[in-house]
């Protein structure tokens, strides 16, 4: 009976012992875990010079969905933000050289417009996350094969909706009798090439009855206002480098129906067609996009989604008529054209 005891006494000591172990090692592992989930991440950020703002309020956006969900900056969050001196093709050696530097440290890369084409092709086949916003859905087509599915891949984000369809749809609705729509677009200028195969690309069906040419701002201003005389044209619309210029276009006395890749608010829009002749079209708020990506980051740092299984997400898409300018160019605006809209501006 004695040697009994001492055997259960024996065992009792050994589970006691593996219970305290098994404890222990649950307690490091936790550490381990939350260590890991609370370390300071770093965010490398490269956006260009486009006007207005250089795709602040992307960032401010991006900073505001992070820390919703924790990511405080200077507390768990370093953001490095890079911009670089242009808005054209100068700034692809900055972009590249910022990627090879931070590639290393980097949890995450947020690369704004078409640059982030050239980051990809150092970040491709890398396990660092590639964040693109917002950027043309052509643009984004051009790094990936769709954006209605899982990547499969190192690289989402948040792509723009101008769809050169809905910009001729919206033309027609407002201008009846029109036949000609000139893309206005600075070869110069990627996003403005990119866009103008967007175009390129519309079956017949989806030009809603319009002839479309193109014209292009590298060979001056004045050269295209002597073209859209020529060339009759009624209407036309552009991305960068017609925004850039719309006061000089002006002279041609024709309305404008065109996309507005601003980094503005909804309510700042009066103000970026006031004494223009813009008179619709589509626009997509830089914040909202700055926003979703931070959710899409807080997710990939919280192990919800990898980067590869992180299905792009679209804009919020506005589309505006431009009263005032209707009234200045004595254009009658039918009843289902305000309609179609989500914002007019009196």
């Amino acid at each position: 009976m004695r040697k009994l005891k001492i055997i259960n006494t024996s065992f009792i000591f050994f589970s006691i012992f593996q219970i305290i172990f098994f404890l222990s090692c649950q307690e490091v592992f936790s550490s381990e875990v939350l260590n890991k989930s609370n370390r300071k991440r770093t965010v490398v950020i490269i956006r260009y010079r486009i006007e207005p703002n250089f795709f602040s309020t992307v960032v401010r956006g991006l900073k505001t969905g992070l820390s919703e969900r924790g990511y405080i900056e200077g507390k768990n969050v370093r953001f490095i933000d890079v911009l670089t001196d242009t808005a054209d093709e100068k700034s692809i050696p900055l972009v590249i050289e910022t990627v090879k530097r931070y590639q290393n440290i980097a949890d995450l890369f947020v690369t704004c417009g078409w640059i982030s084409m050239w980051a990809r092709k150092i970040l491709k086949g890398k396990e660092i996350p590639q964040l693109f916003c917002p950027v043309l859905k052509s643009v984004a087509l051009k790094m990936l094969t769709s954006v209605d599915c899982k990547p499969g891949t190192n690289l989402s984000g948040v792509y723009l909706m101008y769809p050169p369809e809905k910009l001729l749809r919206i033309s027609r609705l407002i201008l009846p009798k029109a036949k000609v729509y000139a893309y206005v677009y600075d070869s110069r200028i990627p996003a403005d090439s990119i866009f103008k195969l967007a175009f390129q690309g519309l079956i017949p069906q989806k030009m809603h009855g319009f002839k479309v040419i193109f014209l292009d701002l590298s060979k001056g201003v004045e050269e295209v206002l002597k073209e859209m005389k020529a060339k009759k044209v009624d209407v036309y619309g552009g991305i960068v480098g017609a925004f850039k210029t719309r006061r000089e276009l002006n002279f041609a006395n024709i309305p404008m129906i065109t996309a507005l890749t601003l980094d503005v608010e909804r309510k700042d829009i009066p103000l970026y067609v006031k004494g223009s002749n813009i008179l619709a079209g589509l626009f997509d708020p830089f914040s909202y996009c700055g926003h979703e990506a931070g959710k899409m980051a807080a997710d990939i740092f919280e192990g919800k989604k990898t980067i590869y299984e992180m299905r792009p997400r679209p804009a919020r898409q506005v589309a505006f008529i431009n009263m005032k300018c209707a009234k200045r160019l004595d254009i009658y605006i039918p009843f289902r054209a305000l309609e179609a809209v989500d914002l007019v501006v009196r």
